[in-house]
Formats: C-alpha cells, sequence, structure tokens
C-alpha cells in the first residue's frame, strides 16, 4: 500500500510541476475544454436537466469532444518525454523523426478507439464490451503508448507479456489516480447545469477546464508509472538528440 500511496503522490505532484514547466502546452487541453464548453453553452447544456439530456448527443459537442481528446493526446507526447528525462524541458519538446513516427502511429489508434466509443459503440452489449475492453486492454498495451513518444518500439504483444504480472496494479492505479479529479470534473459539470446565472456557470465552466487539463496530464503520467512499474524503458537518447 505504500508504494501505492507513494506513487499516487509522485504522479499528481509531476502532473502539477508539468503544468508549471510547460504552461503553453498545458494551455492546449486547457483551452479545447473550454471551446468545448462554449459550444455547450450555445446549445443550452447548461440551461437545466432537460436541456442537458436534450443535447447529450449534439453533433457539434461531441466532433468538439473529440477535438479534445485529440488535444489530450497530443499533451501525452509532451509530458511522456518530460517524465522520462527527469523534467529536462529541451528533451520534452524535441521532434526526433522515430519518436514522432511512433507516436503518429499510436495517437492514430487512440484517436480510432475514441471515435468508436463516441460515434459508434455507445450503447447496449457493444458499448459495455468496449468499456470493460479499455479498461483491462489499454492498462496492459501501456507499455507501446509510453514508448512511442520516446522513440521506442515496444509492440502491443511485448507490453502485455511485461505487464501481465502487474495487471491488478496497473487497472487499480489508472481509475484511482485519476478518480479525485474526475470527481471535480463531473461536480463542476452537474454544478452549471443546477447554478443560476450565466456568469456562475462560466466561472465553474473556467475552473473546469483548468481541472481537465491537470487530468489529462495525470492520465499520462499514471500511464508512464504503470508502464515503468515492472522494468524501465530504456533506448531513448538524452536531450534533443534522441532518434
Amino acid at each position: 500500500m505504500r508504494n501505492f500511496l507513494t506513487a499516487f503522490r509522485d504522479v499528481h505532484r509531476s502532473s502539477l510541476a508539468f503544468a508549471a514547466a510547460l504552461p503553453l502546452v498545458f494551455a492546449i487541453p486547457l483551452v479545447a475544454e473550454f471551446v468545448q464548453h462554449v459550444i455547450e453553452m450555445q446549445i443550452g447544456m447548461y440551461d437545466g436537466v432537460e436541456g442537458a439530456k436534450a443535447v447529450e448527443n449534439d453533433p457539434a459537442r461531441m466532433w468538439f469532444g473529440s477535438a479534445k481528446v485529440a488535444a489530450l493526446n497530443v499533451v501525452g507526447y509532451f509530458v511522456i518525454r518530460w517524465l522520462h528525462w527527469g523534467g529536462d524541458r529541451a528533451f520534452a519538446l524535441a521532434f526526433p523523426r522515430k519518436a514522432v513516427t511512433l507516436f503518429g502511429l499510436m495517437l492514430a489508434l487512440s484517436l480510432l478507439l475514441a471515435w468508436l466509443s463516441l460515434f459508434v459503440w455507445t450503447d447496449g452489449y457493444m458499448g459495455i464490451g468496449f468499456f470493460v475492453f479499455s479498461l483491462i486492454f489499454m492498462p496492459l498495451i501501456v507499455r507501446f503508448v509510453v514508448a512511442a513518444p520516446l522513440g521506442i518500439l515496444v509492440t502491443p504483444a511485448q507490453s502485455i507479456r511485461v505487464m501481465a504480472g502487474d495487471a491488478i496494479f496497473a487497472i487499480i492505479f489508472s481509475i484511482a489516480a485519476i478518480l479525485p479529479l474526475m470527481a471535480i470534473h463531473y461536480a463542476l459539470g452537474i454544478g452549471a447545469i443546477f447554478v443560476e446565472g450565466d456568469g456562475l456557470k462560466w466561472m465553474l465552466l473556467v475552473v473546469d477546464s483548468f481541472v481537465t487539463a491537470l487530468l489529462g496530464i495525470v492520465m499520462v503520467a499514471a500511464q508512464y508509472t504503470i508502464a515503468t512499474r515492472p522494468a524501465p524503458i530504456e533506448g531513448a537518447a538524452a536531450g534533443t538528440s534522441a532518434s
């Protein structure tokens, strides 16, 4: 339990440190979330419970939600590189060809899964099955996800072999790490539906934009912690010379 709590603390501490060290990168998901809130306000998402239900699957909201997912994934590139080299900004901001290529592949797969979850497998058994699949499978291929921005190829099969012994930790920790901020995120969104006055609604939504951006970083930091727990991911060069 001590290792679990220490890892939990380190994930949140390093996420705050990243946001402070690279504020412009932190702003990417923040702006994406805020733009989605602008769209939601325009379509009446926060006009009340009935309004929220009526526009829950509004096409504009869903497409901007997809853009937000893309923004969160892009930030993951910088977070992983920053964590891997102990907070080296130059390494985090470098774009070596191999790292960009592998990350592009991983990003395409991630966005495909996000698209399926948002627009295709949304209801019934398929929706439930896809959720369970993501909950169990994604922590097992986490070394593939984390290694890509470092310019290191770890296949999903290789990742599963290494992570199999830590599967329970990976699943529980991936949920526990994001739970506090996720609860705040949902509380702010629900609060914006029930409070009176646009000014107060906007205040909650602005705070939620910051919370969501930090949540995205925490998710990636948790992935890095999970991926490197069984064994380090080695092979990325230091500084801007990684290739």
